[in-house]
């Protein structure tokens, strides 16, 4: 179009010094190509519904790529994407037109599009386009209240309309009275509000302010961060793992359907069998275990600065087994009845299930590794439970208890603490617990090579060395017990549960 078709028609050829732009009527997607010289901008006034002046600030914000943005993005590298700098880019311009005193101090769009975009973000997205969009409505504000220049601007990391909207709606699905998100849903917006501040003070903060003009090659560096995110967290969520009532509906199915299980198995004088295998009481009690920890408030914490954690070096420990508990775990049946064998013993279930023939019991095991951290609490009264259940069972426990005075702070240690109906003395398991965790990644590794079923027992809080919590820490632990078909559970209460499950056969 020309421009003098139209009043509100903006002139990128002052601020480029470039003849010859195009500008084009844009309300759905306003853009800049400062290589072809064409601007999508909305080119209307007020807006009929609202008052503001949204067209104005998008023409501004627009403007301000022409004088800041380079041509191109120009040639990605491995570690980036075109949204990911994109989304920085968008930060530093409103920036910069803030220190020049032209800030978005009004609506880009009208406050009922704000409302259905953040309930959009709320219930759809992923954690990493969440992230971007909560960018993209980040920008700072003066305090009008005081003296022009001086910049200041409360505790936010922005004070705009957009962002405070967002923030208030956030703040009013996620609250603990609060029944329609699941308490895995809040977590994973709370991270993402936490990931988009920490993302914006990155790129605006300079020297220690926000009065200093930044480059854009700071933006590349930051989208290069960002990028790390998109893809272990760009995955949207399910229904039940949104909706708390969603969850409630599959957690009451399951636990329906375990509840007709174990009624038809004790229909049979307490002893005949529900015809499940030992696969598919593990695949049921692995499910269920999962439904129970996502639905919950899970420690879903990767908030990080970088994604450069690293474990610390684990020692292996073989201490003596002094305790034995042989005759305490021997009063399960060594014989059941089935319907198949050659020694009919039980001629009485004939006309019940015709389950006559003796077989010899199962002797169910695997391995228990247990985070003994600082947050983690056992005590040898529950391995004796656990080895009741689980006769054949191995049960280890890591943590950096090497890290105190006189060892190594870099090395934490991996203790075998029940084995073969045998475990360690009381005064050991007090002695070695607690302190921090140090050595997930490689006790994980130790378990995937171990005896199946694979427990382990952990509430999910991963730190290496320094004490870091980064976010390729808790995918490589997600990657093993994916891999190595781990089952993880909260605590040990959880794991005489699944002990139980397993023994309903």
């Amino acid at each position: 179009m020309k421009r003098n078709n139209h009043v509100n028609a903006p002139f990128p050829e002052i601020v480029s010094g470039k003849p010859d732009w195009k500008i084009f009527d844009e309300d759905v997607q306003p853009r800049t190509s400062n290589l072809s010289k064409e601007m999508h901008v909305p080119l209307g006034g007020e807006c009929e519904d609202c008052g503001s002046n949204h067209a104005k600030m998008v023409r501004r914000h627009e403007l301000a790529h022409v004088k800041w943005s380079p041509q191109t993005i120009g040639k990605l590298g491995p570690n980036e994407d075109s949204q990911s700098v994109e989304v920085c880019e968008e930060v530093r311009v409103n920036y910069l037109l803030m220190i020049k005193e032209l800030p978005l101090d009004d609506w880009t769009m009208c406050e009922i599009d704000i409302e259905k975009l953040s309930y959009k973000a709320i219930y759809e997205l992923s954690e990493y386009e969440m992230i971007c969009l909560i960018m993209g409505m980040m920008w700072h504000v003066p305090d009008k209240e005081k003296e022009q220049g001086s910049y200041y601007y409360w505790n936010r990391m922005a004070n705009n309309n957009e962002y405070l909207k967002f923030l208030a709606i956030v703040n009013m699905l996620c609250d603990i009275r609060h029944g329609e998100l699941t308490g895995y849903r809040k977590a994973q917006i709370r991270w993402a509000v936490q990931k988009a501040e920490y993302f914006y003070r990155r790129i605006c903060q300079n020297r220690g302010s926000y009065t200093y003009p930044i480059s854009y090659r700071k933006v590349r560096n930051v989208a290069k961060e960002l990028h790390k995110l998109r893809d272990d967290f760009n995955e949207r969520p399910k229904e039940e793992e949104v909706y708390e009532a969603v969850r409630k509906a599959k957690e009451a199915e399951k636990q329906k359907s375990m509840a007709n299980r174990k009624s038809q198995s004790e229909s049979s004088e307490g002893e005949a069998e529900d015809g499940m295998s030992l696969e598919e009481s593990l695949l049921n009690s692995k499910q269920d275990m999962y439904e129970m920890t996502k639905g919950g408030d899970m420690n879903y914490q990767p908030d990080i600065n970088d994604m450069t954690g690293r474990w610390g070096k684990m020692d292996i420990y073989t201490p003596e087994l002094n305790v034995n508990l042989q005759g305490k775990i021997k009063g399960g049946r060594e014989y059941r009845p089935m319907d198949y064998g050659v020694n009919p013993k039980y001629m009485n279930r004939w006309c019940v299930d015709k389950k006559v023939f003796k077989q010899r019991q199962r002797t169910y095991g695997g391995t228990i590794l247990i985070d003994a951290s600082g947050s983690m609490h056992f005590t040898g009264d529950d391995i004796l439970e656990i080895m009741k259940m689980l006769p054949a069972v191995k049960i280890a426990m890591y943590n950096s208890s090497n890290n105190r005075k006189g060892y190594n702070h870099d090395v934490g240690s991996l203790r075998i603490i029940g084995d073969k109906g045998k475990r360690v003395k009381q005064d050991y398991l007090d002695k070695w617990s607690g302190h921090g965790n140090l050595v997930d990644g490689p006790a994980l590794r130790w378990l995937s090579k171990q005896a199946p079923s694979r427990i382990w027992v952990s509430d999910m809080y991963v730190f290496g060395l320094d004490n870091s919590s980064t976010a390729n820490l808790l995918k490589e632990c997600n990657q093993i017990m994916t891999q190595s078909g781990i089952t993880r559970l909260k605590n040990i209460d959880d794991v005489k549960r699944f002990a139980l499950q397993i023994n309903q056969l």
